[in-house]
């Protein structure tokens, strides 16, 4: 193989991975602010610029020229954004139980949206006919649900607390009451609605989480009407 076949072959190569990384973006495959892609369309970049010794073109140099400067600059901070990204036991079980697929920042900018809190047994999360004030993950302890005066379930951790209501306002559909101390993270409803309406991505991986929650949530709600008319 001569060089000048050997410089086309390389340029043909960079159009792969042009191609390939943006078709691995639009089919979900990749993401757009990862490693991954940065990495590809770097790589891409430096290839066709590699087959221009064969052709020059000026136009062409410039755009390849500061394709690699961006997808560099992007590389480097994304690096500086992980690096700052810590998370503690408590998130990253938060996380692993209820969001798994969101990315780390994302996921960073979900829990900095609220708060952890020590609650003493009693302390009461919503309250039946009344809009829900904070969504609640409860990470630790137990919480009972009561509706019309009768409990109709036990939560144990790892359950959401108001994720039912908290996007309508609509009142909570019982009161869920800590029968023990927990250790729980609460968000603000209204902050966290706001912030799913702009970020449609993490909104949509919580819906499938809150999905899962529910069904959770009725066959244990079931369990406790049956235990209570055996």
């Amino acid at each position: 193989m001569d060089l000048t076949t050997l410089i086309e072959g390389i340029g043909l190569l960079g159009v792969a991975f042009y191609i390939g990384s943006y078709a691995a973006l639009q089919t979900g495959f990749i993401r757009g602010h990862g490693y991954t892609y940065a990495i590809l369309n770097l790589l891409g970049a430096s290839c066709v610029l590699v087959s221009l010794i064969n052709a020059f073109n000026l136009s062409s140099l410039l755009i390849q020229g500061a394709w690699i400067l961006i997808s560099i600059v992007g590389i480097i901070r994304m690096y500086l954004l992980y690096r700052r990204l810590r998370f503690t036991d408590y998130e990253l079980k938060m996380l692993a139980a209820a969001l798994p697929s969101l990315p780390k920042e994302q996921a960073r900018a979900f829990l900095d949206l609220g708060f952890w809190v020590n609650g003493d047994a009693g302390t009461v999360l919503t309250e039946e006919q009344k809009p829900i004030s904070h969504l609640v993950y409860l990470a630790d302890g137990e919480a009972a649900v009561w509706s019309a005066g009768t409990q109709v379930a036990v939560l144990k951790p790892e359950s959401f607390i108001g994720e039912i209501t908290y996007m309508t306002g609509a009142p909570a559909n019982g009161t869920v009451k800590l029968t023990q101390p927990a250790f729980y993270f609460a968000v603000e409803a209204e902050k966290l609605r706001k912030f799913m309406r702009s970020n449609a991505e993490i909104a949509a991986a919580f819906e499938m989480s809150v999905a899962g929650q529910l069904r959770n949530k009725l066959v244990a709600q079931n369990q406790t009407v049956l235990e209570s008319a055996g």
